[in-house]
């Protein structure tokens, strides 16, 4: 059969969507080969959220458009007109269409370009799969969103929020389980909109999760603050079990009022902070994201932003610049200068380092389980995470893969905590 080399770009739901193009292709007998040199057929799971990632990646479908080519993931749908010109013979399979990649690939290898394009209520749960990491199990519980930021594209990809079924979530966590999966991410472009559109919750979702009886750890992704404030309270209560990593990822993006009024964000910075408040009890550790640059930031709202990140201390920050993306409601307003734009960036990012430093040292003595999922860099170093979610790397010549080691943290720096056993 022939050979078909995968390679993905962008967030968990897009690694997921790799690993289930994998596992589809393996049972229609197809050959998946790590080399792209081996390969009759290249698959390219796409992201355009900003606009470095997709100059990066349309310089790599360049470099690939002599072969026979599939351009999969949000790009078909978000800029349709670009891979046309950037690789007209490659055939293009949206974030829609995953279960339509055994023909896709048949007939491209056929020498056809063929089209998967258009939305569809299409349930990427309990399909095959070839994980990446095989003690982790990607499990996305919606596609879309409920919410119309100014300044995001991606929604123009994946559309309208559409929640998985309960059942099927669970039978896909399940299945993981009994498969060897030890932690279970649950991926979305917004979990807190889980099941507003099905009169359910997030909260009573993750109860459910952790009544599955095996051993597992629960990371539960990115939540838009709009979207946690009805369901604050019961959310709190379902994070306090042991099976859900104390990991709570709340974007900010500014700490300015009227900025976020202008992004159209749905929340004030009040209400982001009182969210932080009721985790705090729970020991969590917070990420958030900040855009800077945004047309409308003043120098007083970016010294707000500042202040905000001075005063909650995040354990990490993603921060980017704004970037206009094509099809937004931003990409109407007027730019701010570009060096305004990379000073203010330098500023934030020097203090976002600071504060993960000063954060980690915190956990110097700290003794507990750490649950040990990735290979280190060099030969005995392995990656685990501890009940935060906190990324502990120890040394051990014995393998530890997916294994549970008691650990005592002795050092630490910005991006993680070093441990003994």
């Amino acid at each position: 059969m022939p050979n078909i080399y995968i390679e993905a770009y962008g967030c968990s739901a897009s690694q997921a969507e790799a690993e289930m193009i994998a596992g589809l292709l393996k049972q229609a007998k197809f050959n998946i080969v790590k080399n792209e040199r081996e390969a009759d057929l290249i698959i390219i799971v796409t992201c355009y959220v900003k606009s470095p990632s997709e100059q990066k990646i349309l310089f790599r479908i360049k470099q690939l458009s002599k072969k026979k080519l599939i351009i999969a993931g949000c790009m078909p749908e978000g800029i349709y007109q670009k891979l046309t010109v950037v690789a007209p013979e490659a055939s293009l399979v949206s974030t829609h269409h995953v279960k339509e990649i055994v023909q896709a690939v048949e007939k491209t290898l056929q020498g056809r370009k063929v089209e998967y394009l258009g939305k569809s209520d299409e349930i990427k749960l309990c399909l095959p799969r070839i994980r990446k990491n095989p003690l982790i199990n990607i499990v996305p519980i919606s596609s879309g969103c409920n919410s119309n930021c100014t300044y995001c594209c991606v929604k123009l990809a994946k559309g309208k929020l559409f929640s998985y079924p309960k059942e099927l979530i669970i039978k896909e966590i399940e299945s993981s389980l009994k498969e060897g999966c030890k932690e279970i991410w649950l991926t979305a472009q917004d979990t807190a909109s889980y099941g507003f559109d099905r009169g359910e919750k997030l909260p009573e979702l993750l109860k459910d999760v952790s009544k599955i009886p095996q051993d597992f750890f629960v990371r539960v992704g990115m939540m838009n603050v709009k979207n946690v404030i009805p369901i604050v309270s019961e959310l709190v209560e379902a994070f306090n079990n042991e099976k859900i990593y104390k990991f709570v990822h709340l974007p900010l993006q500014s700490g300015s009022n009227k900025v976020l009024a202008s992004m159209n964000r749905g929340y004030t910075v009040s209400q982001f902070e009182k969210i932080i408040d009721l985790f705090k009890p729970l020991k969590c550790q917070n990420w958030t994201d900040i855009i800077v640059g945004y047309p409308t930031e003043g120098e007083e709202d970016f010294l707000k932003t500042l202040d905000i990140i001075k005063k909650i201390k995040p354990d990490w920050v993603n921060v980017s610049k704004f970037g206009a993306r094509p099809g937004t409601e931003a990409a109407m307003l007027k730019s701010l200068p570009s060096k305004v734009v990379k000073e203010r960036s330098q500023n934030i990012s020097e203090l976002v380092r600071k504060i993960s430093l000063e954060k980690n040292k915190e956990w110097i003595g700290w003794e507990g389980e750490v649950l040990i999922t990735e290979k280190g860099k060099e030969n005995g170093q392995w990656i685990g995470r501890n009940f935060a979610y906190k990324p502990v790397l120890i040394s051990s010549k014995d393998n530890l893969l997916g294994k549970i080691a008691n650990v005592k943290i002795s050092e630490s720096v910005h991006s993680h905590l070093i441990g003994t056993i």
